[in-house]
């Protein structure tokens, strides 16, 4: 008879017990997926990264200039502005053949910058598919990082 107490014990207690072990299934689930979502997040932050700057080498391709050249030019024509400014405030634009070739140099440098604004806008598209491109890819190995499977592996293998 003293068995079968101590088993209506053990079977009042094991709701309990259960929720218990529950609650803690349920504490361990929530903390694997802050890891899961801080590693993502630390790929997504490096994807962006990656995809930056494939977009800067995209756009610089496609202008066919560098950074430096193009600043050059800014500069030049803000400088170019500035000092047609002044003179447009001092002097008689029909009597200045200086001032009419400053302005017909402006406007040519102004078509060239057009020029690349446009070859800009047209890279678009390409700079769209290399972005998603990456971005996939980037997808691809952080999906199969995390999985462990050994196919990413093989891929990585056979592009090396």
């Amino acid at each position: 008879m003293t068995r079968s107490p101590d088993l209506s014990d053990r079977l009042k207690r094991l709701p309990g017990q259960l929720l218990l072990a529950l609650v803690n299934a349920s504490a361990l689930l929530v903390i694997v997926a802050c890891v899961l979502v801080i590693v993502m997040l630390n790929r997504v932050d490096h994807a962006s990264g990656r995809i930056a700057g494939t977009v800067t080498e995209a756009t610089l391709a496609n202008l066919e200039i560098t950074p430096a050249t193009l600043k050059e030019r800014l500069q030049s024509v803000d400088a170019k502005l500035e000092a047609l400014r002044v003179r447009l405030e001092t002097a008689d634009i029909r009597e200045d053949a200086a001032l009419t070739m400053q302005i017909a140099e402006l406007n040519s440098n102004l078509k060239i910058l057009n020029a690349s604004a446009a070859m800009i806008g047209s890279a678009g598209p390409d700079i769209a598919e290399a972005a998603l491109r990456q971005a996939g890819q980037t997808l691809t190995e952080a999906v199969l990082s995390l999985r462990g499977c050994s196919a990413g592996k093989a891929a990585q293998a056979s592009e090396s």
